[in-house]
């Protein structure tokens, strides 16, 4: 009887020893979930959760060696200590077949040489984490089929808290694209006039509507002191913020030559020299600049490679077309030609950017100038606030429920002496 009582003590101490085997699994398991969830709740860098990661593995589930791949949004590489990274895949595309745990076929361990599994973390079909596993040193098989589902408990752990710090990122970037729109919206709205004209001389309204935040469309208007009033809308290709910093920037050339240049010509011809500097070519600005004086109603115009304004006369529609190309792509400017002619009272000009003129509906029809002087038809004769509301109504219903692909502006000008 003495073997059997034997037997039946050592398959006891087995049963003994593998339950505390296990039970110390549990610990160290428990023990490393609380140490990473720590670890994000803290907001630990990458490189210290991957650092709790890598000693999970290998020193408390003893694997000889792992390699994890995490998208930063690049695929990155992270291994156990000794094993150089670098003789591996950058991109674990060849693991992409893989949607389950399961052991690397032949092919891809002389891929991935000293590793006999692979583990995808999966979110919403897509992977988000790959980790290479070698064999285990644990020599229980029910403990190594534990062990591999708590590696990919923990490993999408570290998958998600990569994911969520992307997102964070990606979410404090916008933010501060934002906050500087914001800013640069605020700047842009400095160089538009606070007050346009309106006595019993000249009255003017316009109207600005950027694409975005910020835009590449402007408009002025100054009174110089020989009394005559200088107005003005341009254009710059492109939109955001590079076209609003090179619009202001045209603004304060614009502000400061003309003090210098009293004749429009030699204006023009030095405003396309200071954009050309600065933009090299790879840049223009379309412009329509014009000079009225009070008391007389002439008026001497420039139209480079803008739209043509409007000039609405008993009923009649005359096109202000003469000027020069676009500004900016050329030393000198191929030719120059100054408009002139004399205004009546009651005469308006309306002039606008190609926001307006070429905004599309969904069959593809651009709005025209025909657009805008169909909604002057309609205007009243009241005040050029309503003029101006008349062309956005009707640019509105022409455009349905499509968006503007451009900034939108106007300027609108009555000569009433």
């Amino acid at each position: 009887m003495e073997p059997a009582v034997l037997l039946q003590s050592t398959d006891a101490g087995q049963v003994a020893l593998d339950l505390i085997r296990k039970l110390e699994l549990r610990n160290i398991q428990l023990d490393a979930v609380l140490q990473l969830t720590q670890a994000i709740n803290f907001n630990f860098s990458n490189n210290a959760l991957i650092e709790i990661y890598r000693y999970l593995l290998t020193e408390e589930l003893r694997f000889k060696r792992f390699l994890l791949y995490l998208p930063e949004p690049e695929w990155r590489k992270y291994g156990s200590r000794l094993l150089d990274t670098r003789e591996f895949p950058d991109s674990p595309d060849k693991l992409l077949p893989y949607k389950h745990m399961g052991t690397l076929s032949n092919e891809l361990k002389t891929i991935f040489p000293g590793f006999e599994r692979v583990v995808p973390i999966l979110y919403q079909q897509d992977p988000i984490a790959f980790v290479l596993l070698s064999e285990c040193e644990l020599d229980d098989i029910d403990i190594r089929k534990e062990v591999l589902s708590y590696v990919q408990g923990v490993t999408n752990i570290v998958a998600v808290a990569n994911e969520n710090r992307k997102l964070e990122k990606h979410r404090l970037q916008q933010e501060k694209i934002q906050n500087e729109l914001s800013l640069a919206a605020q700047m842009q709205g400095m160089l538009i006039p606070d007050s346009l004209p309106n006595d019993g001389e000249v009255e003017m309204s316009a109207v600005y509507l950027p694409h975005r935040d910020v835009g590449g469309d402007y408009y002025d208007a100054m009174a110089l002191p020989d009394g005559e009033e200088v107005f003005c809308v341009a254009d710059v290709s492109g939109k955001g913020i590079p076209a609003a910093l090179l619009m202001s920037n045209f603004q304060a050339n614009l502000r400061a030559l003309i003090r210098f240049h009293p004749n429009l010509r030699s204006l023009v011809a030095e405003l396309n020299r200071s954009v050309l500097s600065i933009t090299k070519g790879e840049k223009f600005i379309t412009l329509f600049i014009a000079k009225l004086e009070r008391e007389t109603g002439q008026l001497k115009y420039i139209s480079a490679g803008h739209v043509p304004p409007l000039l609405f006369r008993d009923g009649e529609v005359h096109e202000l077309k003469l000027g020069t190309t676009i500004l900016g792509m050329f030393e000198e400017l191929p030719f120059l030609n100054v408009g002139k002619m004399q205004l009546q009272a009651g005469d308006v000009i309306t002039a606008f950017t190609d926001g307006v003129s070429e905004a599309t509906n969904y069959r593809g029809y651009a709005f025209g100038t025909e657009g805008v002087v169909e909604a002057v038809k309609n205007w009243q004769g009241t005040k050029l606030t309503e003029l101006n509301k008349n062309i956005v109504t009707a640019l509105r219903k022409h455009k349905g429920e499509a968006e503007f692909e451009d900034d939108i502006s106007l300027l609108s000008v009555r000569f009433k002496p």
